[in-house]
């Protein structure tokens, strides 16, 4: 496909979009786009004490399932920090 016809393609998308769905096109051609809820800093907070939780009880009680569930946790609070760091968001 060539450039102008990709060009035609996506001018007759965004003309169906706006008359189907006029709301849905005015959020897609804002400028600015909405915070995602997923990765606030508060989501991050409490993945990490959970994560944190699971492995001091684990190691407490002796329950290996509890620690490697809780460092799969912290291992996914971890991405989560990364993520957010690497949208200029801390």
């Amino acid at each position: 496909m060539d450039a102008a016809r990709e060009l035609r393609e996506l001018r007759r998308i965004e003309r169906w979009l706006t008359v189907n769905d006029p709301e849905l096109a005015a959020m897609l051609s804002a400028h600015g786009a909405e915070p995602r809820t997923a990765n606030r800093r508060g989501t991050r907070l409490a993945v990490d004490v959970l994560g944190a939780a699971c492995v001091i009880i684990g190691a407490l009680t002796g329950l290996f399932v509890l620690v490697f569930t809780g460092v799969l946790v912290l291992m996914a609070g971890a991405c989560l920090h990364t993520m957010c760091r690497r949208r200029g968001r801390g």
